[in-house]
Order: structure tokens, then sequence, then C-alpha cells
């Protein structure tokens, strides 16, 4: 289909091609008329140049025009010419202008003119060019021709010309032969070289017989103008003629024109006339010079070319004008015996001159008779080959014959003879009675002539040569003997043959360290294996060398264990029969059903377990058969080997058991066979630090929830706890008293968790540490165990471990919200719990001032009003306004905190604010429409508490905040100014100066129950800058309490105080009133009157006040009236007291 294809797109292309062609000729046609065209124009204009008239109208011009129009015209016509039987009216002065055939002197008298042998078409074509000058570019090839002829005859050389430019167009392979002849006829120079470059192009595509029509002369002519090689193209053509006029040069060139090559062809011109049997042109060449030893293209000499080519009539040829019988092929190495040994003859004449030319081949030196071409390959070797009887028998005449030379094979002559396909192996036969070795060695392979006759299956060369005594245990380079290759081959017959003629069924080959029993195992040779086990003895008593089973090959394979592996039972019959040994070791010490298990043959374990193999066999470094069947997950072997005693409490290497193996292989079908048989599902074994724990701890200890809950589901022991060691090793993991559903909660085992739960694993079990599993699930925050642990109906909730913590703390702490979520949704009150201070997580969190966790307690919906269980009875929002976070705060107020809760003492949030200088806190709580005038316990409100603690800040806010009252006393007849004298810090004067500022007209001097004032006890608790501001405020210095005690009489370790104090004053302070005098306690009556020191303001009896001085800082000039300490302190001065 394919070449049907290709011939189809290469017709196509042909096709293609002729129409392009076709097309461009047309064109040249047109382009040649355009041209001759111009040509007319430009001579009529060259002949109409007038520079005085215009070319329209000059002479030359008009006479042109009247001498077109004439043509076939009667006017001015003096003559007739005759065509073709035609008339046709002339004018004498035309013709006579085109040639001087009708000059006027020829012409004078004559009136008619007769053109013979021309047809009327070619005659008024031309005419019409006489008259027109033009010729009609469509016209065919031979008419132009057949014109050109007319024009010679009456030598129109302007025609002639003019119809060589239009034939050049028609110039193709077709006709290029033809109209070269034509135009040297026609001595056309132009349309003769257009048509010798065709010629040149499509020599190839050309016949010779095309070539027929030019004579000798004008085809030399020809290729010597136009060929490279004139004289072998002559040659190719087989014309003599040609050939005799290129050999007529006696020039220098001719030697090297008889010997030269050609390009083409790559043959000289003596082997081109010998390959196209011309003899009389051999004849010629070799007269003039021509060398018979010459050389082919390829280098070769001309008589082993034509002897290659089985052309025996150019070797006898040679042969007879002496060519010479020494040359050597130079590219396959060989003489002529080497040739000639492969050439065969059909007809009886071919056969004599062959038979002549091996003869005389055989005549030459007798160094040719051994020497070997470019394959190492003698004249003997190459007749037996091709099978050349004559050149054989003559080479085994010659005494000097080499038999055992080799080839570049490595083969002599002989294998070549064994090859024949004959039973009588006459060339074998000549040879070794000419003594030829039978028992040749090939050196690359070492195979002896026999073992190759084995591995090419000649049996009956293999026969023969056993027959003539050949070795039949020499091994080949790979170890290889005729025996083994013969049952590789599975040649039972010659199996036999060697066996009987005593060969070794034992050796083992190099590589594989096969024996020729393996090799027949494996390939399935059973006539072969059965001769090779003895049941097809030969009958004539020959004394075979016994069979050995127990070799074994470089798979560590011996013949039985390489036939259980490939499934040949019924040959592991046979073998077994024969004595082979099924418990046998392989070389690396472990058992055949070691190897079997191992390589996944399953079948063939089932075999060897059926036919008695030892399932408890000792393999060393290496597991048990059953543990190896498990980890090959083969189902069928463990069964067996469970009904066949495999013990099922063995451990491998690693200590593990059977049962365990095989969950860990992702085996459970082996598993439930070795449960089924028995097997512990608890097994004891030694665990992490040398404890003693359950396969269910180590499942758990692992992450494998897969076989954790297979021996949950197969009724382990799950609430088991893992013990000490024999020598007391693994203590710490004892001690843990984690039970499996512990360890489970821990790793986040859920399947196994629910499969513990499920089986009835004890739930609140505490480990050492108090922690029960839900503990340890909420602790590593596995969310979905927990709420598998809470589905249990038996869950203690509130069960702390030993540090006081429940599950919930535990899930608080860790933030675990959805956790929480469900611990609650088990149960709300879990929520409530406390620790040993009686804080609840929200008053930790809200303590710890922990804003995540706050938030996620409100988002899990905790009481936030829920008070501490200790004696001060604190909200989550008290605990927050201590603490002063506003976000908590607001948070909590949002959460619905009550705002007016009070803790023991029946402080408010806003006591603890005031208390905790927490004014922004104050501010929130006011904002929350809070009860500034609630009273505490003592009956102090907030600002109170605020001056208690000199909480500035606070004490501002509460001022011009809220509506709470500042004159109010407490239960104690205290005001904020008692409490500001009494607790005053370093910050007391700011508060005072800020209360004054904030209500201007607050009492200063306002009593207590007992008539102490805010200066009485800032003087006690020796407040310098508080006493100052107070009596700026305008506090009476010399006030005196209910006791009689005031600022000059209290106790104090020293003056000064009191000094520095009225040193201080720069103005007249108020006047003290009462009924007795101040320093002696003096009754005013009226002997005794009422004084004031005009100093400090005091009361006293003219006793006490009789010193008079003046007093410059109060711009008293003249001396008054002055206390005796008022008299010290300006007498004095502070320093001095």
């Amino acid at each position: 289909m394919a070449t049907l294809n290709d011939s189809t797109d290469k017709a196509t292309t042909l096709v293609q091609m002729e129409q392009m062609l076709s097309s461009l000729r047309e064109e040249y046609r047109k382009v040649q008329n355009s041209l001759i065209e111009c040509e007319q124009k430009y001579e009529t204009l060259q002949a109409s140049v007038d520079f005085d008239e215009l070319p329209e109208k000059s002479f030359a011009r008009r006479l042109v025009m009247n001498t077109r129009e004439l043509f076939e015209s009667k006017i001015f016509s003096d003559l007739t010419v005759t065509l073709d039987g035609h008339e046709v009216p002339c004018h004498r002065y035309v013709l006579a202008a085109r040639s001087d055939c009708w000059n006027f002197s020829a012409m004078a008298n004559t009136t008619a003119l007769k053109f013979d042998n021309i047809s009327y078409n070619i005659g008024y074509i031309l005419l019409k060019w006489i008259y027109t000058d033009e010729v009609d570019h469509r016209l065919d090839e031979m008419m132009l021709i057949e014109l050109m002829q007319v024009a010679k005859r009456f030598r129109l050389s302007q025609l002639i010309e003019r119809c060589e430019r239009l034939l050049i167009a028609y110039v193709d392979e077709k006709n290029c032969i033809e109209l070269y002849k034509h135009a040297y006829e026609l001595n056309a120079p132009r349309l003769m070289e257009s048509a010798a470059s065709k010629i040149y192009s499509f020599r190839n595509e050309m016949s010779r017989d095309r070539f027929d029509i030019l004579s000798g002369v004008l085809l030399h002519e020809l290729l010597e103008s136009k060929f490279k090689y004139p004289l072998h193209e002559a040659i190719l053509l087989q014309r003599k003629d040609a050939v005799d006029l290129c050999l007529a040069d006696k020039g220098p060139k001719l030697c090297s024109r008889l010997n030269e090559l050609m390009n083409v062809h790559g043959d000289c011109p003596l082997a081109l006339a010998l390959a196209s049997g011309q003899e009389a042109t051999c004849r010629t060449l070799i007269d003039h010079g021509a060398d018979v030893d010459g050389k082919s293209k390829n280098g070769e000499a001309l008589l082993l070319y034509f002897l290659k080519k089985q052309d025996y009539w150019a070797c006898e040829f040679l042969l007879q004008h002496a060519a010479r019988l020494d040359c050597v092929d130079p590219v396959g190495g060989g003489n002529l015996l080497h040739v000639v040994a492969a050439c065969k003859a059909e007809s009886a004449t071919d056969k004599e001159i062959l038979n002549t030319l091996i003869q005389r081949f055989l005549s030459g030196s007798v160094s040719s008779i051994n020497s070997t071409d470019s394959h190492l390959n003698t004249p003997l070797h190459l007749s037996i080959i091709h099978d050349n009887v004559a050149l054989f028998d003559g080479l085994m005449k010659i005494q000097q014959l080499d038999l055992e030379i080799l080839n570049r094979e490595g083969l002599p002559a002989l294998w070549y003879a064994l090859t024949k396909n004959n039973t009588e192996f006459q060339y074998a036969s000549a040879l070794i009675s000419r003594g030829a070795n039978f028992n040749a060695i090939r050196p690359r392979s070492g195979d002896t002539l026999l073992n190759l006759c084995v591995i090419d299956g000649l049996l009956e060369a293999a026969i023969y040569l056993i027959k003539k005594g050949a070795s039949v245990d020499v091994p080949n380079a790979k170890g290889e003997t005729a025996l083994y290759l013969a049952s590789s081959s599975g040649l039972d017959q010659l199996v036999q043959i060697l066996l009987n003629s005593g060969a070794n069924p034992n050796v083992q080959t190099k590589e594989n360290r096969d024996t020729p029993l393996h090799v027949a195992i494996r390939r399935i040779y059973t006539h072969v294996i059965d001769s090779l086990l003895g049941e097809k003895a030969g009958s004539n008593g020959c004394r075979r060398v016994p069979l050995l089973f127990e070799i074994y090959n470089s798979d560590d394979d011996s013949a039985l264990s390489l036939a259980v592996s490939l499934g040949f039972y019924s040959v592991a019959d046979k073998l077994i029969d024969f004595g082979a040994d099924v418990n046998a070791k392989m070389p690396d010490g472990r058992s055949l059903l070691f190897r079997l298990i191992s390589n996944g043959t399953v079948e063939g374990a089932l075999y060897l377990i059926k036919k008695g193999c030892c399932p408890t066999s000792v393999e060393p470094n290496s597991p048990a058969p059953l543990f190896l069947a498990i980890e090959h997950g083969v189902t069928s072997v463990v069964s067996a080997l469970c009904q066949c005693g495999a013990d099922l409490a063995a451990k491998n290497p690693n200590g593990d058991s059977p049962l365990w193996f095989a969950l860990c292989t992702n085996h459970e079908s082996i598993a439930d066979i070795l449960v089924e048989h028995g097997a512990d599902v608890d097994c004891w074994s030694t665990g992490p630090n040398g404890c003693m724990q359950t396969m269910l701890h180590r499942a758990i200890d692992e992450n494998d929830e897969r076989i954790a809950c297979y021996l949950i589901k197969n009724k382990c022991d799950v609430n088991a706890i893992r013990k000490e060691g024999p020598s007391g090793s693994g203590h710490s993991e004892a001690v843990e008293k984690q039970t499996p559903l512990h360890m489970a909660a821990t790793w986040g085992l859920l399947d196994v968790v629910s499969a513990l739960i499920a089986y009835g694993a004890s739930i609140n079990a505490q480990d050492s540490e108090g922690k029960t599993p839900l503990h340890l699930a909420v602790i590593n925050q596995h969310l979905a165990i927990t709420e598998r642990l809470l589905q249990s109906h038996h869950i203690d909730l509130n069960m702390p471990d030993r540090a006081g913590l429940t599950p919930f703390a535990w899930a608080v702490q860790g933030k675990a919200d959805q956790i929480c979520v469900a611990i609650l949704k088990r149960n709300p009150q879990v929520a409530l719990q406390v620790d040993s201070a009686g804080y609840n997580v929200l008053h930790n969190a809200v303590k710890k001032q922990d804003f995540e966790l706050f938030l996620f307690l409100l988002s899990v919906h905790v009481d936030v009003n829920v008070r501490t269980q200790d004696s001060e009875r604190l909200s989550p929002l008290h605990i927050a306004c201590r603490v002063g976070n506003d976000l908590i705060i607001r948070n909590l107020l949002c959460a619905g905190s009550r705002i007016n809760d009070t803790t023991s003492s029946k402080q408010t949030a806003l006591h603890i604010a005031a208390q905790n200088d927490k004014a922004f806190v104050c501010s929130i709580l006011l904002e929350n429409q809070i009860d500034a005038t609630a009273l505490d316990n003592e009956g102090n409100n907030a600002l109170h508490v605020a001056v208690q603690y000199g909480s500035l800040e606070c004490i501002q806010t509460l001022l011009t905040e809220s509506n709470i009252n500042p004159f109010l006393a407490n239960s104690k007849g205290y005001g904020i100014l008692h409490l500001l004298g009494l607790f005053g810090k370093e910050n007391a004067a700011s508060i005072l100066i800020s209360i004054m500022d904030i209500i201007p007209d607050y009492p200063i001097e306002m009593p207590d129950p007992d008539g102490n004032t805010l200066l009485l006890f800032a003087f006690m608790n020796e407040n310098y800058l508080l006493c100052r501001e107070a009596i700026r405020a305008g506090a009476c210095v010399g006030v005196c309490n209910r006791h009689f005690v005031s600022i000059f009489n209290y106790p104090m370790s020293s003056p000064k105080f009191l000094f520095r104090i009225l040193d201080q004053l720069d103005h007249e302070p108020k006047w003290a009133e009462g009924d007795s005098c101040s320093e002696c306690k003096v009754k005013f009556g009226i002997t005794t009157r009422k004084h004031h020191c005009r100093h400090c303001g005091r009361l006293l009896c003219t006793k006490c006040s009789e010193h008079f001085l003046p007093i410059l800082k109060y711009d008293i000039p003249k001396p008054v009236r002055v206390c005796n300490v008022c008299y010290d302190v300006l007498t004095s001065g502070v320093s001095q007291s």
C-alpha cells in the first residue's frame, strides 16, 4: 500500500513539473516574440531617422508600412509565385530586398516563380515573413525546422535565426537528440548548444538506441564537447565508431583516458566494455594500451571484480590476456580462492569455465591455499560454507593444507563441515581422515566442537562426534559441559548418550553454579529430568556417575528447592522419591521452608509442610517459620503451621509474640487464626525502662489504635496496670498506676477509649497523681475523648486530683472552650467549684487579669455573680475593681454582674475601687448607676474609704461625679476631715486642698464626738503639711477637745514640731472660745478675765498671757498680749526652742 502511494505521489509530482515546464516554455516564446517585435521597431526607426521630419512621416517608415500592405495584394504586383498549386501575387522589388537569390538582374524578365518541394503552408509563412517580417511563435518544432530548411535554401539568414530562437523553447528530453542533429545540419549553433546541454542533463534517463540517429562523427563531437569522460560514454552507448574516434587521438591524454575511472559508474573503459560483452571494443582498448590488471572503483583488480560478479566470460578474457593471479581483495582481504569459493554456475558452459578457473587458481602459489581473508576464513572454510565441492576436493589433494586454522569466530573448518545438513558428514569424515582435531576448542567461549553442536541443536553431529571419541566433560568458559548444554536444550536422547558415555551430571557452571539437573528443572524438561534421575538408563550396562541432590547453585537452590519454588511438584515428588531431603538446610543454614515463605511461594510451603517438614525448626539469626509466614501474610501457611504444632508463645528476636507481630503487620485474619488456636491476648512482656506491660499497654503507647481495639475486642485485661520488672526495673512506670484508659486518654486515641468503655474499663480510676482519665483528656485538650467520657453515666466530674483541680478547672486553665461547654452541659454545677483559697475559676481569672481566660469563661456562660468562699465574700466585680481592669469590669457589667452587691463587710464595688485608688473604675461604676451613698459595716461610704486610704483622684471623682454626702459622719462620728487627720498620708495636704477647692465652705473645724478637729488629729500624727493647710483653711490653732487637749498640751517628745507650726503662722489666727483657760484650766469669772494670745488665738487667763510683744509679721507694731509658748517662739525662734 505504501509503495502504491509513493508511486502516485511521484506521478503527481512529475505531472506538475511538466505543467510548470510547459508554462515556462510558453513564457519563453512570448518573450522571444516581444524581442523580435522590438528589434523590428528598432530597425524601422533606425532606417527612418530624419532630423527634419517626424519618424511617422519619413520615407523609410512609409516604405516599410506600404510594403506590409502589399502582401497578397495585386496592386503594383509584377510577379506571381506558385505554391503547391496556389498563385500568390508578389513584387520583385520586395523579394530582391530580402535575398540575393531574387536580385534585379536575375528577376528582370521574370513574371512568374514556382517554389517546388515546398508545402503551401510553409511557402505562405515564408512569403508573409518576407513582406511583414512576422513569424507566428505558435508554430510547432517540425514546421519551424521545415521553415529553416526552406530559409537555408533561399539564403534567408534572418529567418533562420528567427526560427532558431523559437526552436530553442521546444528543446526537451524527448526531442533534444533530434533537434541536435537538425541544428548541426542547419548550422544553428545556438540551437545546437541548447540541445547538447539538454542531452547532457538527461543522459542517464536516455536509452542508448536513441543515439543511433547520430553519426559517429557527430556523436564524437557531442561527447567531446559536453562530457568529461567521452570514451566511457561511447562504450556505454556501445558505439565502436565513436570509441575509435576517441582513441584516434594519439596525444598524452590517451593513456590516462584508457584507465581513468568514471565518477558516476566508477568503472574504467575496459571494465565497461567487459561488463557489456563488447569483445571487439575490449580488444581495441587493450591494443591501445588498456591495463588488464586495472582497478575497479573499490580498488579491486578487474579479474577479482568480475569474479565476484560471477562474470566468467570476462574472467576468462582477462586470463587470456595475461591478467595476474596474485591479486587480493581490498574489501574482504581474500584472494581469488576465497572469492571463487562463493561462485556458482547454472549453465554447463559456466560450470566448465568455473572449474577451469578453480584449477588455474589452485595451480598458483601454495601460500595462497592457507591464507585468510578479513574474517580469517581460509579457502577451505569457504569451500565448505558455500558447498563448493570442486574447490574442497581440489584443496584436500594439497598436502600443505592446514586443517586447524581458526577464523575470526574461533572456528575451524571441521565445524562448518559438521553443520552441513546431512547424515553422512562427507566433509567432516574427509577432514577427520586427514587428521582434523574433533576436540578443537573455540578460544573465545572455550566451547568444544561437541559443545557447539549441542548449542546449535546439531544432534546428529553431536552423536557423530561422541562416536568418534570426542571428550564429553570439557567445560567451556562458563563451566558448561555438553551434558549441561544438552539438558538446557531439552535433548533427552543426547543426555542419555552423554550419561552412558561417562558424562558427570554434578558439574556446576561458573556463574550460576547450576548443574544439568538445575537447568532441566528450570526449563521443565521432564524427559531430561527422568534421564538424569536414571529412569531411562541405557541397557548397554554403562556405569554412570551418581547424581547428587544436595548441590546448591549461586541462588542457594538445590534441585528440590528449585522445583518447589517453581511449582513443579510432580518433579519434586520424583526428587523426594529418589532421596532429596525436605528438611535439608540451605548454605546459609536456613531451611527450605524458610526460603519458600520468604519468597512468597505459598503452595511450595504448604507442599513441604504436607511432606513432613518440621514447623519449629530453628533458623540462625532469623525468625521462626511461623513469624516469617505472618510477615508475608500467608494465612494458609500460618494455619497449617498452627495445626502442625507451631509454638504460639515463641518470641522473635525483637521480643514480639506471633499475635503482636501479626497485628503489627496488618494481618488481622492471621491474628484471628492465632487467637483461635489459643494465642495469649495479654502476653506480658518487657516495656519501657524494663517494666512489665501487656500488649494493650504497648499498642496504646505506640499509638496503634487498630491493634489496641483488636485486643480489647478479644477480651484482654482492660484495667491492667504496668508492673515492675523482675529486678525492680521500670519502677517509675509502675508507680504511675495508669490504666489503659488513662494512656488512651493521654494519647488521644478515641477509638481505643470507646472500646475500653464499651468493654468495662474503670472510668474513674485515679493514677498516682490522682488524675482520672477525664483529667488527662482535658489536660491534653482531646475534645472528642472528653465528650466520649462524659457520655458515661458513671463519670465523676467533681473528683479533684492531688493539686485540688477538677477536670473543669484544668479545662479552664487550658482555655479549652469546647471542653468547658461540654462539661458544663453535662453538669452546670462544676463551674462553682472553688480552690483551697475559696476562689473559683472566674475569680482567679479576674484576679490574675487573664483577659483571654475571662472572655472564655463569659463565652461558656459562667455565673458572674458567684461569691468567693472565704471571709470576704467577693464577687468577680469586686475583684475586678480591686485589680482595676476596666475591660473586665465593663464586660462583667455587660454580662449581668450586679453592681450594688456588697462584700461581707457591706462594701460595694465603689468602696473597693476607692480603697485601691482606682478613680477610672469609680467613674465606670458611677456611669453604671452604682449606689454612691451605700455604707459599709462601719458606716463609711466610698468617700470615707477614699479619704482613709489617701485616694486623691477617687476623692475628686466622688465629689464631682456623684451625689455622695461629703458631710456625713460614720458610725464613730468621724467625717472625712477627721479620717484625713487620723489616716492622712503624704498626700493628705493635697487631699485637703482638693476638698476645699471643691467645697470651699466645708467646715474645717467640724469636731468629732470628742471635740477633736482635723488640726488636732493632724498634729497628733505629726502631719506638718496637713496642719499647715488646715491653718491656712481657717482652722483655730488654740481649740481644745472635750478633754482639754490642744496642740499646746498634747504630749510630744519635743516642742519643736509645735514651734514649727506656730512659726509658720503668717496672719492673726482665729480666736478660740471657751469658759476656762486653755493653759491652766481656770474658769473665767468676775475675778478672772478672758484674754487671747494675739499670736496663736488661744483663750488664756491673765497669768498665762502676761507677756507683751509687737508682732511685726502680723503688722502689729505695738506690744500685744501673747502666751508663754508664743513668746518663746517669737523671741527665741524655732531653732532655739
